[in-house]
């Protein structure tokens, strides 16, 4: 991969910085429905993995017909670029709006995992609006989040930036041996660990089924929580028609077997198993733009 150069970090931090600039001019609720059409423009126009979306779902889904899927599809890119616009939204709303954005269907989990004392992992993923799920929560509970370096550092500096001065700190996971610390001192303070991980975590992770095929899944989150034998928790914010969002909350056991292989496939088979009835309820709010699957046994 080429190295990226000065002038193209700073070409796409004042493009981004514009797009933010006239679309404050609009509210929310306007800025939505410019977002919704620039998506179904790139779904006709600019089909980046248009195709590898509809074999996927196709796949995932073969009672649906051909027509559904690309339904589906299109409002794939709908949810991404809505979810974009409110991350840029992110910075101009009060901490009392955004913790009216998120409503809670089991909230008793994360009282009682709070009262724990050892600090809890939140397991999400690229599901809804994954940024607000996140930053509304931090609005009520001591927060920390996993999140990967940006290849252009101006951007990532900028989403570090929204990130830390709305509520939750951010710890990186480029550098494992930084990630392992930065987590573990986190569930010490009592925090709640953020961690997506719905995508491809290559040959180091662990095949779980997803959708009838294995897929393979990161193991930090399950680890963490086997090293500190604190609770896991998953949770899913589904989009609302009225912007808000219904984050459903689900524990997953965690029991100390001995065998730490055999916890930490256990644990991911179970988040796999609530992801995938996630996805299966509100297919166009998963992230399909992923390659789950490219990694096989």
């Amino acid at each position: 991969m080429s190295k990226r150069t000065k002038l193209q970090n700073y070409v796409e931090y004042y493009a981004l910085r514009a797009v933010m600039f006239f679309i404050y001019f609009f509210p929310r609720s306007l800025a939505h429905k410019i977002g919704r059409f620039i998506a179904v423009s790139a779904y006709y126009i600019v089909p980046i993995r248009k195709k590898h979306i509809i074999a996927m779902l196709t796949i995932s889904f073969p009672e649906k017909s051909a027509e559904e899927i690309k339904e589906i599809t299109k409002k794939v890119y709908i949810n991404f670029v809505q979810t974009v616009v409110d991350i840029m939204f992110f910075p101009r709303m009060s901490d009392e709006q955004l913790k009216k954005m998120m409503i809670y269907d089991n909230e008793e989990l994360i009282e009682k995992a709070h009262a724990n004392g050892k600090g809890t992992i939140l397991l999400s993923a690229h599901f809804g609006n994954w940024e607000l799920t996140a930053l509304s929560f931090s609005k009520r509970y001591p927060m920390s989040v996993i999140v990967a370096k940006q290849s252009n550092d101006l951007v990532d500096k900028m989403m570090n930036d929204i990130r830390t001065k709305q509520g939750f700190n951010t710890i990186y996971k480029d550098n494992p041996g930084q990630l392992f610390r930065g987590v573990m001192k986190a569930l010490k303070r009592n925090d709640f660990v953020g961690v997506l991980s719905d995508q491809d975590a290559g040959k180091q992770g662990v095949f779980v089924p997803f959708f009838g095929r294995p897929a393979s899944t990161p193991k930090g989150a399950a680890l963490f929580a086997v090293k500190a034998g604190c609770p896991v928790i998953t949770a899913l914010g589904v989009r609302q028609q009225d912007g808000t969002m219904i984050v459903k909350l689900n524990e997953i056991r965690v029991e100390a077997s001995g065998n730490e292989e055999d916890d930490i496939k256990r644990i991911n088979t179970r988040y796999s198993e609530i992801l995938e009835a996630a996805v299966r309820e509100n297919p166009e709010q998963w992230f399909w733009f992923h390659r789950k699957w490219k990694t096989q046994p």
